[in-house]
C-alpha cells in the first residue's frame, strides 16, 4: 500500500511537469528557469519589478529596465532608488493596474501603495512602458504621473 502511493505521488507529479512543458513554448520554460525575474506577461514583471524594489534589491529591479542613459525614465528609478535605500521603514503595500488589459499589454497604468511606520500610506501613480524580449518583458519606460491625469482614477483632487 505505502509503495502505491509513492507510485501516484511520482505520476501525478510529472503530469504535472510534461503539462507546464507543453503548455509553455520551450524557450519561455528555459529562460525563466535561467533567470526566474524575467516574466511571461508585463503584468508579472511590474509586480516582481515593484517587489525587489521592496526588497531593497535595486540591482535586480535594474536588469527589468531598459531605460536610456540620463533619460527622465532613469532619473525616476534613481530617486525611487534611494528613497527605499534611504528609508528602511518603507515598505510596498499593494501594486493596482489601472488597464483593465494589463497582461500584455505595452502601456500598463499602475498604482503603487507605499506604507512605513512613521507616515500614512502613500500612493503613487505611474505609466510604464513594456517591450517584449527574448528573455521576457522589460520596463521601457516609467512615468510618475498624478490621479488627475488618469481618467480612471479613483482620488481625483488628491495631490501625489
Amino acid at each position: 500500500m505505502r509503495k502505491s502511493r509513492y507510485v501516484w505521488l511520482l505520476g501525478i507529479s510529472l503530469f504535472c511537469l510534461m503539462t507546464i512543458v507543453v503548455l509553455k513554448t520551450p524557450q519561455a520554460v528555459i529562460s525563466t528557469l535561467a533567470d526566474p525575474q524575467y516574466g511571461d506577461s508585463s503584468r508579472e514583471t511590474i509586480q516582481q519589478f515593484w517587489k525587489f524594489m521592496d526588497l531593497r534589491q535595486t540591482d535586480l529591479a535594474r536588469e527589468l529596465l531598459s531605460l536610456p542613459k540620463d533619460s527622465m525614465d532613469e532619473k525616476e528609478f534613481k530617486t525611487w532608488e534611494s528613497l527605499v535605500n534611504k528609508d528602511p521603514l518603507l515598505s510596498l503595500q499593494k501594486v493596482e493596474f489601472m488597464n483593465s488589459d494589463a497582461n500584455d499589454s505595452q502601456g500598463v497604468v499602475v498604482r503603487v501603495s507605499w506604507t512605513s511606520t512613521v507616515e500614512k500610506v502613500q500612493q503613487f501613480v505611474f505609466s510604464m512602458n513594456l517591450v517584449k524580449t527574448e528573455k521576457g518583458w522589460k520596463i521601457q519606460g516609467i512615468k510618475r504621473i498624478n490621479d488627475l491625469s488618469y481618467i480612471g482614477g479613483e482620488d481625483h483632487g488628491r495631490s501625489v
